[in-house]
């Protein structure tokens, strides 16, 4: 008797447990969910770049190719934020149109294979007579070739955004230049791909401005790799629509906190945060903003633009922007 009733009550107690986890479930399973996007919302952000790296490293070190291993991990970073911003949007708002997306991808596209590779093989250029020049000079090669690979690449990323920061906050306060950046800032949606739009002339400009000091001062090529990488996959981070909170790493790093105010309408707020990769120089010269607590606006683009979104009208915006604006940024 003492078994059977042991035995029944087990049952009854059994049940009633299955019959409370399944009341539970759905609430149980929303907890999990938030606990689960508050988690990547906070290491979201150093974690994907740390991904993206450790991938570039590990491709190198197994002899795979500079053009595949950068075309591998920057793309596979893309899909990668891409699904993200499916999941945990920053907002719906920014989801894009079919038409800007084809835009942006036409803008990345030239970027990449046509732009990036002219600009690199003339930095190589300059920087094999100026590299011979200076080795002469000074009897020594000037880049630091026996620090660590990380310490290699974090100089890299300092030096190149100098120039970065340079071009970039010419371009906001002249005229000439804001006719170059413009097509940038003409984007009322960000997302990753936003990243990439901008005009060649923009593209030159800026890929110039940071790729030749490092080049001519003789960056190994691995550093120059990874730093290509990191400088890509935070480029799309930070125009992503994801809800990552890089926390802290905004007053180091041009994150998603900080880019997105640089892109409100509000001039006052877009004329800062000009580092493309660090927030170093932004911080040295009083231009880094970032409001504690408030959370930056969702209305971003220019004021008052009419620049229509087609990728041939963006080719001639440099030459007829007074047509498509009504008043000057600078």
């Amino acid at each position: 008797m003492n078994e059977t009733a042991n035995i029944a009550l087990e049952s009854r107690d059994g049940g009633g447990a299955g019959s409370s986890a399944a009341q539970l479930g759905p609430s149980q399973v929303y907890r999990e969910l938030a606990g689960a996007r508050r988690w990547l919302a906070a290491v979201g952000y150093p974690g994907i770049i740390a991904i993206a790296l450790a991938g570039a490293w590990t491709a190198l070190d197994r002899g795979v190719s500079v053009l595949a291993t950068t075309a591998t991990v920057v793309v596979g970073a893309a899909l990668g934020i891409w699904a993200l911003e499916r999941v945990q949007p920053y907002t719906t708002a920014w989801h894009p149109t079919r038409n800007a997306f084809f835009v942006d991808l036409v803008h990345s596209l030239v970027s990449a294979n046509a732009v990036a590779p002219l600009v690199r093989g003339a930095a190589l250029g300059a920087a094999t007579w100026l590299g011979a020049a200076a080795a002469g000079a000074w009897g020594v090669g000037i880049w630091p070739s026996d620090w660590p690979l990380a310490a290699q690449v974090a100089l890299g990323i300092v030096v190149a955004d100098l120039g970065a920061y340079a071009g970039h906050r010419f371009m906001h306060v002249t005229r000439m230049g804001w006719s170059l950046h413009a097509v940038h800032h003409s984007a009322e949606r960000l997302y990753f791909l936003a990243s990439g739009r901008a005009h060649p002339f923009n593209a030159v400009l800026t890929l110039t401005l940071e790729t030749l000091p490092v080049v001519v001062l003789g960056i190994t090529p691995e550093a120059l790799v990874l730093m290509t990488v990191f400088k890509a996959v935070n480029g799309m981070l930070q125009h992503s629509n994801v809800d990552l909170r890089p926390g802290f790493l905004s007053h180091v790093i041009a994150t998603n906190d900080v880019h997105r105010w640089h892109h409100s309408r509000e001039l006052d707020e877009s004329n800062t945060n000009f580092g493309n990769t660090t927030m170093l120089w932004d911080q040295l010269f009083g231009t880094f903003f970032l409001p504690k607590r408030v959370p930056p606006r969702a209305e971003v683009g220019i004021a008052g633009s009419a620049i229509p979104e087609r990728y041939l009208s963006h080719l001639v915006t440099p030459f007829v922007l007074d047509r498509y604006e009504s008043h000057d940024p600078s």
